[in-house]
């Protein structure tokens, strides 16, 4: 009777571990895939250090690109990462000894539109200083990072159906051109093939979003040929599906070189990602929610957009929807002072 008993719990036990190793993939865990080139992975921007760039929530996850030990260079949190798993997300996402990228602050300004249940994860598969056609199913072997020595597109693709095991793939963002800028309209070609193969080789939804970087506008070098680069990626929205464009306009390069931004940049940068974003991902797709802080003494610092107009302080979420509009004492904007404004999304 004993031994029959203990055969019994010895199943129970293995079907129920079972159970928890293929447990279906998480709905509310948004998943996004970051790749292109050094502008994607944070190059050129380590410093100096602000502390909002280091702010963490366990609502933000990012997949480990490689192993990490050490320190952040800029938040000198403990890295201790190892490749393929999940962690809290803090800079660097790709290369350990990396800066801040667009991501971070495409997943931090993310979280003040999406309802509070929703967790945010990064694949990060960005590759310095690559040509597109890296990201080939045929392209030639990555001479760099993680896959070095091997076929970038398989690297990512495996990454991504890791992910897929814990959620669900949401959105695709790209940044790549500086090694491409002189290409003729290939590029983009090249870029919509791809994205096609990753949408098939994921099973991804057809309209699941992709949102493309502007390369540098201030950089008007014709060695670099920015300006008309630009116009390739400004042309996706109207050839590719569910399409849009995160402008590089105002944002100042780092001074070091030619290419990269400042942190301030890429801080602004993610945060037009966001917005680009949530332009395409209807409420059935990204549910809207969550809490939206306001400070009334730096309007443009918020992660919501505000109007003062004829006595009313009108607060508009990322996606463009009016979240309360403030009647203020004799028609006067808010001065210095004012308590912040807690406000609720309403989702629908």
């Amino acid at each position: 009777m004993k031994s029959r008993l203990f055969s019994l719990s010895s199943i129970i036990v293995a079907v129920l571990s079972l159970g928890r190793l293929h447990a279906a993939p998480d709905p509310n865990y948004h998943i996004f895939l970051l790749f292109g080139q050094s502008n994607m992975t944070g190059g050129g921007a380590t410093n100096p250090v602000v502390a909002k760039e280091c702010d963490t929530t366990s609502r933000v996850k990012v997949m480990a690109y490689m192993n990490c030990g050490g320190s952040s260079p800029e938040c000198k949190f403990p890295l201790g990462r190892t490749a393929d798993k999940w962690y809290t997300a803090f800079p660097p996402l790709h290369d350990c000894s990396e800066g801040i990228c667009p991501g971070d602050f495409f997943a931090k300004t993310l979280l003040d539109s999406v309802q509070s249940n929703i967790t945010i994860g990064l694949i990060p598969c960005a590759l310095a200083g690559v040509a597109l056609n890296v990201f080939l199913p045929t392209g030639p072997n990555a001479n760099i990072g993680p896959p070095s020595g091997k076929n970038a597109y398989d690297w990512m693709i495996a990454r991504c159906k890791l992910a897929q095991q814990v959620g669900v793939i949401k959105g695709i963002l790209l940044h790549q051109g500086e090694s491409g800028s002189g290409s003729s309209t290939a590029w983009d070609a090249m870029a919509m093939q791809i994205f096609d193969n990753i949408k098939k080789d994921l099973s991804l939804d057809a309209n699941t979003p992709v949102i493309v970087g502007e390369l540098r506008s201030d950089n008007t070098s014709p060695s670099q040929n920015n300006t008309n680069f630009n116009k390739l990626v400004d042309g996706l929205p109207a050839k590719y599906q569910h399409c849009a464009v995160a402008s590089s306009s105002g944002l100042v390069g780092n001074g070091r070189d030619v290419w990269h931004f400042t942190p301030a940049g890429f801080q602004e940068f993610g945060t037009r990602y966001a917005k680009a974003y949530l332009s395409l991902a209807s409420n059935a797709w990204e549910p809207r929610g969550g809490t939206v802080s306001i400070d009334k003494n730096n309007l443009l610092a918020s992660p919501a957009n505000a109007n003062f107009t004829d006595g009313e302080l009108k607060i508009i979420s990322l996606d463009g929807k009016t979240l309360e509009i403030i009647k203020t004492k004799n028609g006067r904007s808010p001065g210095p002072g004012s308590k912040d404004i807690r406000l609720n999304i309403d989702a629908h």
